[in-house]
């Protein structure tokens, strides 16, 4: 019994990221934004791996600086 409950919150755990991406796109958005983006940016200079793609918005001219991946 407490095997199979065990099991079921494990697998409700692993679903959970996949159930907010396909049903609140904008939080994950808005999150990605506010703390993932803020987190990643601090070591993507330093690690292999990553890089910071700095582009100027068109009509506001802001710059914006985004932490990628690199894939080769």
């Amino acid at each position: 019994m407490v095997l199979a409950a065990s099991v079921i919150l494990l697998f409700a755990i692993l679903l959970t990221p996949i159930l907010l991406i396909r049903f609140c796109k904008r939080w994950v958005a808005a999150f990605n934004l506010a703390v993932t983006n803020r987190i990643t940016s601090r070591f993507a200079t330093r690690l292999p791996g990553f890089g910071i793609l700095t582009h100027v918005g068109r009509k506001s001219g802001r710059v914006y600086r985004t932490p990628v991946n690199l894939f080769f």
